[in-house]
């Protein structure tokens, strides 16, 4: 599922963070995708000479990951992250890296949505933590 992203998640270009949906079961579980370029916006100062992805951008692309396991679209509305839990960094992205981001639904209670959310690269853990997001919209 390339197409559809825009009109599911209210992010645009430059901080819309995720590229392609690979697998999805609304309520369940989404896996989606991110490829990492030179030219991409969010590695423009970070590092000069040696970029990377800042770690919480890692969690930023889950929690936008996470938006597809609504039913609904999301324009119009926001998603808001109301907390991280257990985030750990065990390797940067680097420009070149395909992520793979993989957002389990952990249940629902009053707007909330609880995720666990891992961001790898071939088969590596870069990323991994547990999220509460908000939907705020009509």
């Amino acid at each position: 599922m390339t197409d559809g992203i825009q009109e599911h998640l209210p992010h645009r270009h430059p901080f819309l963070l995720v590229d392609r949906i690979l697998e999805r079961e609304p309520g369940v579980r989404v896996v989606a995708e991110k490829l990492v370029s030179y030219g991409d916006p969010i590695l423009q100062g970070h590092f000069q000479g040696r970029p990377l992805v800042p770690g919480v951008l890692m969690i930023e692309m889950l929690a936008q990951a996470g938006g597809f396991l609504e039913t609904d679209s999301l324009t119009g509305k926001a998603i808001f992250l109301a907390g991280v839990q257990d985030a750990r960094f065990k390797a940067p992205a680097f420009p070149g890296d395909r992520l793979r981001l993989e957002v389990l639904s952990e249940g629902s209670f009053a707007g909330m949505m609880k995720l666990a959310g891992t961001v790898s690269c071939e088969g590596r853990v870069l990323c991994s933590a547990k999220l509460m997001v908000k939907k705020v919209g009509p």
